[in-house]
């Protein structure tokens, strides 16, 4: 299992928008927020996703697709 931390940037079209609890329930990661700044006009959100590596690249990439941009926080990438 891998785990990799990440900052999440939502904009204000999409801030009111489920997309973690999707990514909960259609794929075998666990998602934790770390921290979170949310207001009318945009959100930004720390999290961590922990899974196999291509549950993870799969989730990353559903997050990008509804239109939140993702950033890698650098050195976080954790292996067990």
């Amino acid at each position: 299992m891998n785990m990799v931390r990440l900052q999440l940037i939502y904009p204000e079209n999409l801030v009111k928008e489920p997309i973690i609890c999707m990514v909960c329930k259609n794929f075998d990661v666990v998602l934790n927020i770390r921290t979170a700044k949310v207001t009318q006009d945009t959100g930004m959100l720390t999290v961590e996703i922990d899974g196999d590596p291509e549950e993870i690249e799969r989730a990353i990439k559903f997050i990008e697709e509804r239109g939140v941009t993702v950033q890698p926080i650098e050195g976080q990438i954790f292996t067990e």
